[in-house]
C-alpha cells in the first residue's frame, strides 16, 4: 500500500504589524493540517532591520519604510484547519454523554478531555477551513494564497487545491479533483 505524499506552501503575505502577537495567539488555536509525516508549520516572521536602517525606529534611513512582518505556512501535510477549542467542546460533550467524566478530579478530568481532544481533532480536519480563512483575513494586509498538492504512487497529482483569502475576507477555492 502506498502512502500519500503531500506538500503545502503559501505565499508570504504581509500582516498588520500592530497585531503580530494577536495573530500568533490566533494560530495556536488551530491545527492547520496533518499528513503521514508531519504537521504544517505556521509562523509570523518579523524581519530584522537592514544595516542601512535606523535601529531605533526600525525604518529605512533613505525611504522611511519599515520592514513588514509576514505570515508563512508550509509543510509536508495537507491544509485542512480544525479549531482546537471547538473540538475540545465536542470532546467534552462526547465524554459527558458517555459518563466517562463522572467521579474524576478537575485535573484528571482536564487531562482526559485534552487526550480526547487530540484524538478527535484529526476527525475535524477541513471542517473549519473557511472559518480559519475568514478570521485570518482580519490580520492580513495583502492576499493570502495556500496550495496543497499530493500524490500516491502515481505520476499525476492525486490531490491538488488552492485557497485564497483577501484582507476583506473574500475566499476562493480551486480544486484539481
Amino acid at each position: 500500500m502506498a502512502t500519500l505524499q503531500v506538500s503545502t506552501a503559501s505565499n508570504a503575505p504581509t500582516v498588520d504589524h500592530e497585531r503580530v502577537d494577536e495573530l500568533r495567539s490566533f494560530l495556536t488555536e488551530w491545527l492547520l493540517g496533518t499528513g503521514p509525516f508531519d504537521d504544517l508549520t505556521a509562523d509570523v516572521i518579523e524581519p530584522e532591520p537592514e544595516p542601512e536602517q535606523d535601529a531605533e525606529t526600525d525604518s529605512d534611513t533613505e525611504t522611511g519604510d519599515t520592514p513588514s512582518p509576514y505570515l508563512v505556512l508550509y509543510g509536508y501535510a495537507s491544509f485542512g484547519p480544525a479549531h482546537r477549542p471547538t473540538v475540545r467542546d465536542a470532546a467534552r460533550d462526547h465524554l459527558d454523554a458517555d459518563g466517562d467524566l463522572e467521579g474524576l478530579s478537575d485535573d484528571d478530568r482536564d487531562a482526559f478531555i485534552d487526550a480526547e481532544t487530540e484524538d478527535l481533532v484529526y476527525d475535524y480536519q477541513h471542517e473549519h477551513t473557511e472559518d480559519f480563512l475568514r478570521e485570518l483575513a482580519e490580520y492580513l494586509t495583502e492576499l493570502f494564497i495556500v496550495q496543497t498538492a499530493g500524490y500516491e504512487k502515481c505520476r499525476f497529482p492525486l490531490v491538488g487545491y488552492q485557497y485564497t483569502v483577501d484582507p476583506d475576507g473574500e475566499i476562493t477555492h480551486v480544486s484539481l479533483a
